[in-house]
């Protein structure tokens, strides 16, 4: 049953944004902890995140086959206005709003995971043939490996 799930293109997005949620959010509220002025811990768990959502979204979340620097750029677009969106947002929340800094970052993934979704989906990992997000591969086949499956 659980293979059947990570057949569907969103379940496996919404895996590895756990995945990438207990990294960046993890990383965030430690930095937080430790001292770190909480923009600048955003930047470090952003950049974090990115790189561990870029590898596991290109190979397991959307299998694409794509070497190219463009794709690269294409999934750093993305990233970049979500970062900004993420900054204003985290700005708003805890300097203008005054809440919490660990409850505005929570509100923060939120944010992001909406942003991503769409901008991979439709701009990084663009399929040319943007059909099912059911793969047609068989179970048999090696659709269920980690970044590298």
């Amino acid at each position: 049953m659980i293979r059947q799930l990570f057949l569907h293109k969103g379940v496996r997005f919404l895996f590895v944004g756990g995945l990438n949620t207990l990294v960046g959010l993890g990383s965030y509220a430690l930095l937080v902890y430790l001292g770190v002025y909480f923009l600048l811990a955003n930047l470090i768990s952003f950049a974090l995140g990115v790189c561990h959502s870029f590898l596991w979204n290109k190979f397991f979340t959307f299998r694409s086959k794509e070497r190219s620097l463009s794709e690269l750029l294409r999934f750093t677009v993305v990233y970049g206005l979500s970062f900004v969106v993420s900054n204003f947002a985290l700005y708003l929340m805890v300097i203008e709003l005054r809440l919490n800094t660990y409850l505005s970052g929570i509100i923060n993934v939120l944010i992001i995971t909406c942003i991503s979704w769409f901008g991979h989906n439709f701009f990084s990992f663009k399929n040319k043939q943007q059909g099912s997000d059911v793969q047609s591969q068989t179970p048999a086949g090696n659709n269920y490996g980690g970044p590298n499956g």
